[in-house]
C-alpha cells in the first residue's frame, strides 16, 4: 500500500495593502497638482536609510490643501517654461521622522541630527512641507541639480553649486518662493509652505496605508536606536 503524503498547506496570501484617504484638511498631491511626476523614495529602499520607512507601505505624498495650492501655482509657472515637478515627500508620518532618528543613532551618525541634515522633528510631518526637483515636461528627465535629492553634506546646499545646476536650483527656488513657500539653505529641495501659520499645526502621524498602526496606536520599536 502506497501511503499518500497530503502537500503542505499553502502559505497565507500577503496583506493587501491599501492606501488611506487624506485626512481632513490634506489633499493627495498625485490628484491635485495636474502634470507632477510622484517618485516616493521612502516608500522603498532607494533612500538613504535604505528600506521602507514607518508609514510608508504604500506609496504616497499629501499636503495640507493650502501648502498642495502653492503647488499648484509653482507647476503653472514652471509649465510656461517647459518644466514641471517632481515630487519626492510630501507630509511624513512623525513614526517615519523617528524611524531616520534612529538610523542615525543606530550608524553611529548623529552628527547629521546636529548638522541639521536629518530633523528630530520636521515641517513634514505638519503637511506643510515638501521635497521636490524640477523635470523637463517633455522627457520627464530630471534637471541637473549637482547632487541627488536627499545627499545629507554641504553639497546640498541650496547655493552651493555652480554653472547649470545652480541655475536649475534658482529656477525652482523662483517658483517656489513666487508662491508661498521658503527654501532650507542646507536642502535645495526642502520647501516649506509658509503662508498659513506653520508653527501652529500639530505633527501628525497618519500613515500612508490602512495595514500600519493608526495614529496614536505606533510604537517605537526596543533597541533600534542600538548599533547592530
Amino acid at each position: 500500500m502506497v501511503e499518500v503524503v497530503a502537500p503542505p498547506p499553502a502559505p497565507p496570501p500577503p496583506p493587501v495593502v491599501v492606501g488611506h484617504a487624506p485626512p481632513e484638511g490634506f489633499v493627495d498631491l498625485a490628484v491635485h497638482v495636474a502634470g507632477a511626476d510622484l517618485e516616493i523614495r521612502y516608500a522603498t529602499a532607494d533612500n538613504f536609510v535604505g528600506s521602507v520607512l514607518p508609514g510608508y507601505a504604500t506609496p504616497g505624498a499629501w499636503l495640507r490643501r493650502s501648502a498642495a495650492d502653492g503647488l499648484v501655482c509653482t507647476q503653472a509657472k514652471l509649465q510656461t517654461q517647459g518644466l514641471a515637478l517632481r515630487i519626492y515627500d510630501g507630509y511624513r508620518p512623525l513614526r517615519a521622522t523617528r524611524a531616520m532618528v534612529a538610523w542615525a543613532h543606530r550608524t553611529g551618525q548623529v552628527h547629521l541630527l546636529d548638522d541639521g541634515y536629518v530633523s528630530r522633528y520636521s515641517g513634514h510631518n505638519r503637511g506643510n512641507t515638501v521635497d521636490l526637483s524640477v523635470v523637463a515636461a517633455d522627457t520627464r528627465a530630471e534637471l541637473d541639480m549637482g547632487t541627488p535629492w536627499d545627499t545629507l553634506d554641504e553639497r546640498a546646499h541650496t547655493r552651493n553649486a555652480t554653472g547649470e545646476p545652480l541655475k536649475n536650483r534658482l529656477v525652482l527656488k523662483a517658483a517656489m518662493e513666487g508662491c508661498g513657500f521658503r527654501n532650507y539653505s542646507k536642502e535645495w529641495w526642502h520647501y516649506t509652505f509658509v503662508e498659513d501659520g506653520e508653527k501652529a499645526l500639530p505633527h501628525r502621524d497618519v500613515p500612508y496605508s490602512t495595514t500600519e498602526p493608526e495614529e496614536g496606536a505606533w510604537k517605537e520599536p526596543a533597541g533600534w536606536r542600538e548599533p547592530n
